[in-house]
């Protein structure tokens, strides 16, 4: 299977923020965590950033239909 991981937020757009603590820094660690394992299933993965960088919406669209991917999951946590 083809899945694309989506870090939510990232660079200029840190999501919620509490106690110095961004939510693009929790959906980074937790796609990071999921890539491995998925790898490790056997799947094909691909993620639509690996760091801190801001990636506009629709290029994280974009890198998921180009790569044909079946499932998109979209990382995203509350404050």
């Amino acid at each position: 299977m083809k899945i694309c991981i989506d870090p939510g937020h990232g660079g200029k757009d840190p999501g919620a923020v509490s106690e110095g603590i961004q939510e693009k820094d929790i959906n980074l660690d937790i796609a990071l965590k999921l890539v491995t394992k998925l790898i490790g299933a056997g799947h094909k993965v691909i993620m639509t950033r690996e760091s801190d960088q801001f990636i506009p919406l629709h290029n994280r669209a974009r890198l998921a239909n180009d790569f044909d991917a079946d499932i998109f999951i979209s990382i995203h946590n509350n404050a």
